[in-house]
């Protein structure tokens, strides 16, 4: 196998291997959430960012490697293009790596449609029970303001 397809197939696997840590981080902060563990929460937060950072970053890297091969080898930058341009062997084992970065891709938005679901309910949870704190809160103050114990 060409050096220049290992190097992209490695940056393509690289950067799934990345998402499905985001994943997995995700997956217990919504754990954490469930449980109502606020510390668990911020740690997996710092830990979501700093991989999403990585995620970037990966993407990135996959990117400048497909645009130097898509150059080297006359092809657009693109899965198909790229593919269209290696050997049997090397599309199997390139197709492979893009099924499975599309697979992580695809579970992660998955898996922030839930969190960022779970963080809606949160945030409508949280404003009605202010609402209704708000009420009773003003029920009393009105109720004491307005008797009068003087004899």
């Amino acid at each position: 196998m060409r050096s220049e397809v290992e190097e992209l197939i490695d940056s393509v696997l690289d950067e799934a291997d990345c998402i499905d840590d985001l994943i997995d981080a995700v997956r217990e902060q919504r754990e954490a959430m469930r449980q109502r563990d606020t510390e668990a929460v911020n740690s997996l937060m710092d830990e979501t960012r700093d991989l999403s950072f990585n995620a970037q970053a990966q993407e990135k890297i996959r990117d400048d490697k497909a645009k130097k091969f898509a150059e080297k080898f006359s092809c657009q930058p693109v899965a198909s293009s790229l593919a269209s341009v290696m050997t049997d062997d090397e599309k199997e084992e390139f197709n492979g790596a893009v099924d499975k970065l599309t697979q992580s891709v695809f579970v992660l938005k998955s898996e922030m449609m839930i969190l960022t679901g779970l963080i809606d309910q949160h945030e409508q949870y949280t404003s009605m029970l202010l609402s209704e704190w708000r009420r009773l809160n003003g029920d009393i103050m009105s109720q004491s303001g307005s008797a009068d114990f003087r004899g």
